[in-house]
């Protein structure tokens, strides 16, 4: 990973490399982003700027042994540290295939969030963090020498899940870490740090990718129209992951299956709606979190339609069924469903039950419908 794979964020690039050039790099720093956002392909990238051999005045080569070792993320020098349910009595095996699948993970999805790794390791159901043991695996490695005789970096994801025990393990090397020894700890959720932690950490405050940045990347990586670009940055929050999954569903599909849900709720057919809460936790979370950043689009869209009309870019059915609904909903009832679909969202995205999580959402909303009829 280097600067130039990273969509725009050319000003926050810039810092960090004249922060190597001009040796003011604080020894341990956190990268603070949002999830789905370049917090951790930039500690990455960073990594690979700060080790490469032939460094060019913005970015790494990509082509020095350094570079290649850190394309595949086999670095000796780099080490990755990360939640996950591994026992402290785990075996070597355990560890090598956990390693491998970090590797895989990370080569195919740099913008991931935890739940993401999650799947892939199968681990939903097991308490996910970085465990005492794994803090003191941090100690000893920064205990060790550097392999290649430079810089040793240590890439911590989501230090926030480190338990009580684990995260005062830390304190001692944060505060005096050996020579050449760099800590970049890459946090969604920087306040549930412990303060001692933070105090010892430079913040690196990384902006969510604006609509500009993130449709140029849809556009120019992924084939996107401009229309359909928009469309995928608006229900991705600014989350890279989710505005490509977004644009690789079937829209189509997705329209159908909100009005269908709609029609269910404003009818209060409860045996409907528990057949299709049934049929929805059969599909991926991946697929679960895109309907429901769909179904908030569209609302968001009828809350648009009751004060200009002229905002919203949806045309032929999609549009049609916006502004029958948004006629039908007062504001009110309209801003009350988009809270509650923003809720559950949130609760999805943190592995709650997918088929109790959908009819619980359907019964609010078809209760807030009938009583905020237009």
């Amino acid at each position: 990973m280097r600067f130039e794979e990273i969509p725009g964020l050319l000003a926050l690039k810039e810092i960090l490399v004249l922060s190597h050039q001009r040796n003011h790099m604080a020894h341990a720093q956190l990268f603070s982003g949002q999830e789905g956002g370049a917090a951790l392909p930039l500690a990455i990238a960073y990594a690979t700027y700060l080790l490469c051999e032939n460094k060019a005045s913005a970015d790494a080569c990509g082509s020095c042994s350094a570079c290649q070792k850190m394309a595949k993320h086999i670095h000796p020098d780099v080490h990755y540290f990360f939640p996950s349910s591994k026992s402290e009595k785990e075996d070597g095996k355990q560890q090598t295939r956990v390693s491998e699948v970090w590797r895989k993970f990370i080569i195919e999805q740099p913008y991931a969030v935890l739940g993401d790794l999650i799947s892939v390791l199968d681990t939903e159901n097991k308490q996910n963090q970085i465990s005492k043991e794994e803090a003191k695996k941090i100690v000893r490695t920064v205990s060790m020498k550097s392999f290649e005789g430079g810089l040793k970096i240590l890439i911590i994801w989501y230090p926030e899940k480190m338990n009580s025990a684990a995260a005062n393990a830390i304190l001692k090397v944060l505060e005096e870490p050996p020579e050449n020894t760099l800590y970049l700890m890459v946090t969604y959720h920087y306040e549930d740090l412990l303060t001692t932690i933070i105090s010892r950490l430079q913040l690196v405050t990384i902006p969510s990718f604006s609509e500009g940045e993130l449709t140029g990347y849809l556009v120019n990586n992924h084939g996107a129209t401009a229309e359909n670009a928009i469309k995928a940055y608006r229900f991705s929050n600014g989350s890279l992951p989710k505005a490509v999954a977004d644009l690789e569903e079937d829209n189509e599909d997705e329209l159908h299956w909100f009005i269908d849900w709609m029609r269910n709720c404003i009818g209060a057919k409860y045996d409907f709606l528990s057949q299709m809460s049934e049929k929805f936790k059969q599909i991926s979370r991946a697929k679960q979190q895109i309907k429901m950043r769909w179904a908030l689009e569209m609302i968001r869209n009828a809350i648009l339609v009751k004060g200009a009309e002229d905002l919203i870019s949806a045309q032929g059915a999609e549009r049609v069924f916006i502004l029958k609904f948004s006629n039908a909903i007062n504001l009110q009832g309209l801003e009350l469903i988009y809270k509650d679909i923003s809720e559950t969202l949130y609760y999805l995205e943190r592995h709650a039950h997918p088929q109790m999580a959908q009819l619980a959402l359907s019964i609010r909303l078809s209760h807030i419908i009938r009583a905020n009829r237009g």
